[in-house]
């Protein structure tokens, strides 16, 4: 009976050890189906199913499943601390990337091709590119009258013809420059002859005409002074001069004077533009683009702006020979 009682506590415990034994694979592919026995420095010893103590097995062959099983079956607080430097250096595993869709694109819809320079009739943008180049053309024709002082209706009115009008600025821009005809020079005043004395009537009474009165006669009359010599005028013609700021600043020095030199008095500037001839005495403002010439009419002296492009020419000129 007691042999049976042994035999039966044996068979048990041999239970009881296979039902809490566990798996430990390894890195060569196999694996080790038992208990924990010791833990040590070098390795573990198992407990085999079949109760036997297997050899030590080293860290390096087990695998992070089986570091992992032999953390979770550790019996002592030692056990684990050795353990846990070998569980923190098996890699975390990555979480598997968001996997990224890409949509299609939506392309927009190709023009049709064929269009040409007709095209630009077809939307907002190509008449704005219209209109902008039709007033560059109208301007362009604009300065090239003023220029070449040509009619500006007639540069202006063919530069506004559509599509042809390009041309209007560029054949009159070839063409050479028209000056104004020159003035003829006026005529000299007659010179009158002396009337003749009226003869004395013989009136009784009348006092005799004395000697002198007798022996005086037209040709012994004092004729007037003849007139000084006036100075030629000085001119300046585009082409071949410049007219700018610089010009009139260095040329006529004397006529932004408020008060005129002694020798520049009696001088007039005279300025032929597009728009007509200006007399004047002084330059009262001058600016990169245009001058102002004080000139008098009818005793009332006003400022006349006139720009350095419609210049076509400037005297200098006594004012007597005007």
């Amino acid at each position: 009976m007691r042999r049976f009682v042994i035999t039966l506590l044996g068979w048990m415990a041999l239970c009881a050890s296979v039902a809490t034994a566990a798996i430990f694979p390894l890195t060569d592919g196999t694996r080790i189906v038992g208990t924990i026995d010791s833990v040590a420095d070098k390795g573990v010893v198992f407990t085999l199913e079949n109760g036997e103590a297997s050899s030590r097995v080293e860290w390096d062959k087990f695998t992070p499943e089986a570091l992992k099983e032999l953390m979770a079956e550790a019996k002592t607080d030692i056990d684990r601390a050795r353990l846990q430097p070998l569980i923190a250096s098996i890699p975390q595993e990555v979480a598997k990337p968001k996997e990224i869709v890409i949509k299609p694109i939506q392309r927009p819809d190709r023009p049709k091709s064929g269009g040409g320079i007709f095209a630009l009739f077809g939307s907002p943008v190509g008449w704005l590119i219209i209109l902008v180049l039709y007033g560059a053309n109208l301007f362009a024709a604009y300065e090239v009258c003023i220029y070449r002082h040509q009619p500006a209706t007639t540069v202006c009115g063919l530069a506004a013809i559509p599509f042809f009008g390009v041309l209007s600025p560029i054949i009159y821009g070839a063409m050479p420059t028209r000056y104004p005809p020159p003035e003829p020079p006026a005529p000299a005043a007659p010179v009158e002859e002396a009337a003749a004395p009226p003869v004395a009537a013989a009136v009784e009474g009348a006092p005799a005409p004395s000697k002198a009165s007798k022996t005086m006669s037209p040709a012994s009359a004092s004729a007037p002074a003849p007139a000084p010599a006036l100075p030629e005028p000085i001119v300046f013609q585009r082409g071949e001069f410049s007219f700018n700021r610089r010009f009139f600043e260095t040329k006529f020095t004397g006529f932004f004077r408020v008060i005129p030199t002694e020798a520049d008095k009696d001088l007039v500037l005279m300025i032929k533009a597009s728009r007509g001839q200006f007399a004047g005495t002084r330059i009262s403002r001058i600016t990169p683009n245009e001058l102002y010439l004080q000139v008098v009419n009818n005793n009332v002296s006003a400022d006349e702006m006139i720009p350095f492009a419609e210049i076509a020419e400037v005297q200098v000129r006594h004012k007597d020979s005007l």
